[in-house]
C-alpha cells in the first residue's frame, strides 16, 4: 500500500481541532519538532508559521469542503474567534453559516423525446450542472416544451426572441482547434443572462462524448441545493449532439434562421443529489465599530478555508516539483506558461533540480493537497488580522471576518453568503479578499520579490477604494510595488473571476483582491508549509489590516461610481 505521506488521523493537528476542550490558541509545531507556540496579539512570522503548519497538516486531508478536514478547520476558526472574544456573525447566534452543499450528477432516468424518438443520455444529450458562475437551474418540471433556434451561441446580433417557457437551441461556436466551446464558459452564461425566462438552453455540440466532456458531464460535481435558494427564473442547461439538434429543428443548424420554431420536446430531466459527508460552513465573526453612528456599517475581510481532496494515487513529491519548476511555473493553471514536452536543455535542468534534492533525502510519496498557500495563507492572515484588531481600539466601522468554504468547488460559500448575508447587504461598504498571499518571492514568479503584491479589481466598482489602497501603501515605511497587470481586461488567467471577491462584486459591493500570485505548486500536492515565505505573509496581513482600518475610519463610505454588473451575466475581466 502506497504511503499517503502521514495522514496522522490521531496526530497533533486534528486532535487539537476536534477535541471539545482543545487548546485552540496553540498551533502545530514546525518541522523541527519544537513545542506548539502560543500566538501573540501582533502579526508575526512565527504566528503565521505555527498556524499554517497546523491547518495544512496531512491529517487535514486537504480540507475539501464538505469533508471532515474542512469541518475541523472551521471548528478551529470558530474556537479562535471565541478566544479573541469577537461576536458571532453566523446564523442563530453561532459562528457558522451552513451552505446547502450537495454532490450532483445527471439522473440516469433522464429522457428527451422528439417526434417519437427517445434521445440517448450521454450520446444525444447531457445535462449541464449549475455552478455559482454559470447559473442554470437544477430543476425542470416534466412536460412538453416548444422550441426555437437562437442562433450561434454568444452572437449578440441576433434579435431577442420570445422565449418564455421554451427550449432555445443554440449552435456552439468553434475555437481555433475546431473544438466546441461555450458549454460551461462565457457564451453559455451569456445565454442565461440574455434569456433568463427560457425553460431551457440547449447547446449543440459536434460531439458530446469526447473524453473530457464525458468525464465532466457524467461525473458528480459540487453545487448548492436549490431547495432553499432564490426561485428567480433561470433556464435548465443541456448540451445536445448535432444530430439531436437536426432532429429538433428539422434541418442542420447552419441552414436554420434564428427564431425558427422547431419540434416540441417531451422532457423529463433531473439531477440526483447526495449530501456532503460533513456540513460545509462559512465562519463569520464581527468586531463592532467604535463609532455609534458608523458601527452599523461593515468592512468585510475574507479568505477561503477549503482546498481539495487527496489525489487518487500518490506521486513522487520531488520529481513533480522539479518538473513544475522548469515546465509548469504556474502549477495546475493551464492558462499560465508551461509546455508538455521538454527540450534537451530543459530535461537537463529538471534532472539537476531533482539530483540536488536527492542528496538531501530519498523519494517521498505524496497524495495530500495540503493547500498551504491556497488558501492556508489567506486564512491564516485573516486570523492574524482578527487577533491584531481585537487587541486594540476598534475602528469606527465594524469589521466582518468571513472564512468562506467551497471556493474550490466553484465559489459556493461566497455565492451563498453574498445572496444570504448575515448582516444587511447594503451595510457592507467594501470587501477585501486574500487568496494565495504566502509566496511571491523571485523564485515563485517572474515579478516576485519581498515588496511585490498583486491587487485585482480595486477600481472596478469604486475609484475611492482603489485610491485608498494606493494611499495606504504610500504611507508604509517600505511601500509595496503593486502589480496591477493581472487586473488587465481579458487577461488570460481571468483571475478577477476566480476567487470569492467576485461574488461580492457581482452583488455591487466594491472589492480588492490581494494575492502574491501563482507558482509551480498551485493546485499540486507540493503546496506545503515549508515553501511559504512567512515574513512576507505577515507583512501582507499587516497591509490588508491597514487598508481595512483606513476604510473603516473614513467619514464617508467608499463610493460605487462604476456600473454594477448584471448578477446573472458572465464575469468579464
Amino acid at each position: 500500500m502506497q504511503n499517503r505521506k502521514s495522514f496522522r488521523s490521531a496526530g497533533i493537528a486534528l486532535t487539537l481541532l476536534v477535541l471539545p476542550h482543545a487548546v485552540s490558541c496553540y498551533a502545530a509545531p514546525p518541522e523541527n519538532g519544537a513545542s506548539p507556540m502560543r500566538t501573540v496579539p501582533g502579526i508575526t512570522s512565527a504566528d503565521v508559521r505555527s498556524r499554517i503548519y497546523l491547518i495544512a497538516d496531512d491529517s487535514m486531508g486537504g480540507r475539501e469542503a464538505g469533508a471532515p478536514g474542512n469541518y475541523a478547520m472551521t471548528s478551529y476558526l470558530a474556537k479562535e474567534m471565541a478566544r479573541l472574544k469577537l461576536e458571532p456573525g453566523g446564523e442563530n447566534g453561532t459562528w457558522f453559516q451552513v451552505i446547502p452543499m450537495v454532490r450532483r450528477q445527471a439522473d440516469s432516468t433522464s429522457a428527451l423525446i422528439v417526434k417519437g424518438r427517445q434521445l440517448a443520455l450521454f450520446r444525444d444529450f447531457a445535462l449541464i450542472r449549475p455552478t455559482a458562475t454559470v447559473r442554470f437551474t437544477s430543476s425542470l418540471a416534466p412536460g412538453k416544451y416548444p422550441t426555437a433556434y437562437g442562433g450561434r451561441l454568444g452572437d449578440s446580433t441576433v434579435a431577442l426572441l420570445d422565449v418564455a417557457g421554451k427550449f432555445i437551441v443554440f449552435d456552439a461556436p468553434l475555437d481555433s482547434t475546431r473544438k466546441p466551446t461555450g458549454v460551461y464558459n462565457t457564451p453559455a452564461a451569456s445565454a442565461i443572462a440574455r434569456y433568463p425566462a427560457a425553460a431551457g438552453i440547449l447547446i449543440s455540440s459536434l460531439d458530446i462524448v469526447t473524453a473530457a466532456s464525458r468525464s465532466s458531464l457524467r461525473g458528480r460535481g459540487p453545487g448548492l441545493s436549490e431547495a432553499n435558494a432564490s426561485r428567480a427564473s433561470r433556464p435548465f442547461g443541456m448540451v445536445i449532439s448535432a444530430d439531436a439538434a437536426r432532429t429538433i429543428m428539422g434541418a442542420p443548424l447552419a441552414s436554420v434562421t434564428p427564431g425558427t420554431r422547431g419540434a416540441d420536446v417531451q422532457a423529463a430531466v433531473r439531477f440526483s443529489e447526495t449530501p456532503v459527508a460533513s456540513p460545509a460552513r462559512n465562519v463569520i465573526a464581527i468586531l463592532r465599530g467604535s463609532d455609534p453612528v458608523l458601527r452599523g456599517q461593515f468592512v468585510a475581510i475574507g479568505a477561503h478555508s477549503d482546498h481539495i481532496a487527496p489525489a487518487a494515487r500518490a506521486v513522487d513529491h520531488d520529481s513533480l516539483r522539479a518538473w513544475n519548476r522548469v515546465m509548469r511555473p504556474n502549477g495546475a493553471d493551464s492558462r499560465g506558461a508551461g509546455r508538455a514536452v521538454p527540450t534537451a536543455a530543459e530535461l537537463t535542468r529538471i534532472h539537476a533540480v531533482l539530483d540536488s534534492v536527492r542528496k538531501l533525502h530519498p523519494p517521498r510519496r505524496d497524495s495530500i493537497y495540503n493547500g498551504a498557500d491556497d488558501d492556508g495563507s489567506g486564512s491564516t492572515a485573516l486570523l492574524e488580522i482578527a487577533e491584531s484588531l481585537s487587541g486594540r481600539k476598534a475602528p469606527r466601522r465594524s469589521t466582518l471576518f468571513v472564512w468562506h468554504t467551497a471556493e474550490e468547488s466553484g465559489l459556493l460559500g461566497s455565492a451563498w453568503f453574498a445572496e444570504n448575508t448575515t448582516v444587511p447587504h447594503d451595510s457592507i461598504v467594501a470587501q477585501l479578499n486574500m487568496d494565495m498571499v504566502g509566496r511571491g518571492t523571485a523564485m515563485d514568479t517572474p515579478r516576485g520579490g519581498p515588496r511585490n503584491v498583486q491587487i485585482i479589481g480595486s477600481r472596478r466598482l469604486s475609484t475611492d477604494l482603489g485610491d485608498l489602497v494606493d494611499s495606504v501603501n504610500a504611507r508604509r515605511n517600505e511601500p509595496y510595488v503593486i502589480d496591477y497587470s493581472f487586473d488587465a481586461p481579458r487577461h488570460v488567467q481571468n483571475r478577477y473571476c476566480r476567487s470569492d471577491h467576485y461574488m461580492y462584486a457581482r452583488s455591487g459591493i466594491p472589492i480588492a483582491y490581494i494575492s502574491r500570485g501563482y507558482h509551480e505548486d498551485y493546485h499540486m500536492v507540493t503546496d506545503e508549509p515549508q515553501y511559504i515565505d512567512y515574513e512576507g505573509l505577515a507583512r501582507v496581513a499587516g497591509f490588508v489590516r491597514d487598508i481595512a482600518v483606513a476604510i473603516a475610519n473614513r467619514s464617508d463610505r467608499v463610493r460605487v461610481d462604476k456600473p454594477k454588473p448584471n448578477s446573472i451575466a458572465p464575469c468579464r475581466q
